[in-house]
């Protein structure tokens, strides 16, 4: 199994690709130097200026530059201490703000249905005002943001594991007569996936409409390179989002991390589980995989419509959506789905995880793989906990990857001398992404706490201030505490050479 495995992966496009780009990261440095020590003494003083100030105009644009704090240090570094390379990186990997028009592009791709997807009920409305002025301003935050208005949805369900969502998830599947939509980071041939794609092409051979989107480097290795094109010949709709190219380019970067289902444009499930089957304990690469996901019936699932056509229309010609509007019914769960993009510079996740925490009166519980956190995010938690609120975070046990979980130690390992609870999952992976205060409020959706989910990725997300749907979330975390391995002081000790890798890794962390 590892000859084959290997045998793919030397005979992949991926590895092309990544030779590629690391002849592209070493051309110009090396071009550089090549001329610098083969130059007369004149020529050799003129480089050496040239990059000096080429570092430092560099350096002041950086540090003048609208980013936080550890994005400016995790490039400064580089560009200082490897000339040019540090330099020539930053300018070819840097965040690029793209315009708000962009958005707007996206948007008006639909031709006429801004009624249909963006329109404001004033009933919504109304709800919101009632259920206070925090409701209404996440509201206000996130419409603002990607346009997507408040909803209610007329049913909810949470899912504490990968296994339930997979049940319902194949079981709504069955019901649909219109349309499909499917959006993925990874999709894995496996029980799972396999079971949904025979779904899917019984379900486009009896005329419903069926679109499937995944992520390139997500399910890279895990599906073949030409598989929108196998698909399409069983009637599916595929698109293939953000080819893995020879380009060295920060759109790289940019993939699509959210997890979208929507069944008739009336019901839609998000969460952090992928359609492979480790998410549904099939397969044990970490452990037992804890994970978590929602579903939603009625006004909310049109948001996800609208989310998932949105990325469709980035790649297709435009086309006809009144198909895909419904009436859905009114409901009584205040539920605000809302995407988060690279398109996007209000970081609509992590404003949202803020505002939580700021308004947190007695506990705020959160589950991340990942907890990899800016300044700002840091301030909050440690100021929530020394107000007396309840803090804790859960995140692995055993890691997926190492790197990344030397830099989640790094950072609780602070967190918990300032009296914020970390729990370990010890029965294995934890990849659930979730946050939940006061019994009152909570978001469920495919957001990270990290760099890349809050600046990078296309996420989607659901926050709900309703007091089951915030008390089911909370009955888990509890019941999830129970089983993991709370993290005392006496535990974060450890040798030198360790404690200096994390923070080696730490000053890099918003590049991972």
């Amino acid at each position: 199994m590892r000859l084959r495995k290997l045998f793919r992966l030397l005979t992949s496009k991926f590895l092309l690709v990544c030779l590629v780009l690391l002849i592209e990261l070493a051309l110009v440095p090396a071009a550089y130097y090549f001329i610098l020590f083969n130059a007369s003494a004149g020529v050799f003083v003129a480089l050496l200026i040239a990059v000096v100030v080429f570092d430092f105009i560099l350096v002041l644009f950086i540090v003048n530059a609208d980013i936080n704090a550890e994005y400016k240090i995790a490039w400064l570094v580089p560009i200082l201490f490897i000339p040019p390379a540090g330099g020539f990186l930053f300018l070819s990997l840097r965040r690029r703000k793209t315009p708000r028009r962009q958005l707007k592009i996206l948007r008006d791709k639909f031709d006429g249905m801004e009624e249909a997807f963006y329109r404001q009920d004033e009933g919504v409305t109304r709800k919101y005002e009632q259920a206070g002025v925090f409701a209404v301003q996440c509201a206000a935050a996130t419409r603002a943001a990607n346009f997507l208005p408040p909803a209610d949805c007329c049913d909810a369900e949470y899912f504490p594991s990968g296994e339930a969502y997979a049940a319902r998830l194949t079981e709504e599947l069955e019901k649909a007569e219109k349309f499909i939509f499917l959006e993925y980071f990874i999709i894995a041939r496996g029980k799972f996936w396999d079971g949904i794609v025979e779904i899917l092409e019984r379900k486009a051979a009896a005329g419903v409409e069926v679109r499937v989107i995944y992520d390139d480097i997500g399910s890279m290795f895990k599906v073949p390179s030409n598989y929108p094109s196998e698909l399409e010949k069983m009637g599916i709709h595929c698109l293939c989002f953000n080819r893995f190219r020879p380009v060295l380019d920060v759109a790289q970067n940019n993939r699509t991390h959210r997890k979208i289902a929507v069944i008739d444009g009336l019901t839609a499930f998000t969460g952090g589980i992928n359609l492979a089957d480790e998410y549904i304990n099939e397969e044990h690469p970490f452990g037992h995989w804890k994970d978590t996901g929602v579903l939603v019936r009625g006004r909310a699932a049109q948001n996800f419509t609208a989310m998932f056509l949105q990325l469709w229309s980035l790649y297709a010609d435009k086309e006809d959506y009144s198909a895909f509007t419904v009436e859905a019914p009114e409901g009584d769960c205040l539920c605000l789905p809302f995407c988060d993009s690279p398109f996007d510079e209000n970081n609509v996740c992590e404003n949202l995880y803020l505002k939580i925490i700021y308004n947190a009166k007695k506990y705020v519980y959160i589950f991340t793989p990942y907890l990899i956190l800016d300044g700002e995010m840091k301030r909050a938690l440690v100021s929530a906990a020394r107000a007396g609120v309840d803090v804790r975070i859960v995140v692995p046990g055993i890691p997926d990857k190492k790197y990344v979980y030397a830099v989640t130690k790094a950072f609780y390992s602070q967190l918990v001398k300032d009296g914020i609870k970390i729990y370990r999952y010890t029965p294995g992976f934890i990849h659930a992404k979730s946050i939940v205060s006061d019994g009152n409020c909570c978001i469920v959706g495919s957001s990270n706490m990290d760099f890349r989910s809050f600046y990078l990725h296309f996420e989607c997300d659901a926050a709900f201030f309703d007091e089951r749907i915030a008390g089911e979330v909370e009955q888990d975390f509890l019941a999830t505490c129970q089983v993991s391995e709370l993290v005392t002081v006496d535990a974060i000790k450890d040798s030198v050479p360790r404690l200096l890798y994390r923070a080696l890794l730490r000053i890099f962390a918003p590049l991972m």
